[in-house]
């Protein structure tokens, strides 16, 4: 399965816009997204990044899967972590998703994650640049 940037820009976006730190699985079918083999793909890929974790930090995302590649979700609420958050401002940051979406369309999370980043970086440097030529 290949990574979906919109998909995994959504997810982040969920966890943004929620009013509580951590959030429970059903708030992304609230939010259309069925916890489905796509989401199970992506939020463990959002998880080997350090992106996502449970709000406790000693149990997993919650979800179980099966003898036949069934899965199921527990009741665990997920947070965003710092970083996830760094990623999630870069995404939203739309000359950053521009560029990403334009020349980093097959990446990793890896690469898409570290190229936001310089993205971002560069895009701040500019702005406070502005403010130190006049």
């Amino acid at each position: 399965m290949k990574i979906d940037q919109d998909y995994t820009k959504h997810l982040l976006n969920i966890f943004i816009e929620s009013e509580c730190a951590g959030i429970y699985p059903d708030s992304f079918v609230d939010n259309g997204i069925p916890l489905d083999a796509k989401f199970l793909f992506h939020m463990q890929i959002l998880e080997d990044q350090h992106f996502v974790e449970c709000l406790d930090k000693i149990r997993g995302l919650g979800y179980e899967i099966g003898m036949g590649g069934e899965f199921t979700w527990k009741g665990h609420p997920i947070r965003l972590t710092a970083a996830g958050h760094e990623f999630a401002e870069a995404l939203n940051k739309s000359e950053v998703w521009d560029v990403l979406k334009k020349e980093f369309k097959e990446a990793s999370l890896s690469t898409l994650s570290n190229a936001a980043k310089q993205l971002l970086g560069a895009f701040a440097r500019k702005q406070i640049n502005k403010y130190f030529e006049l």
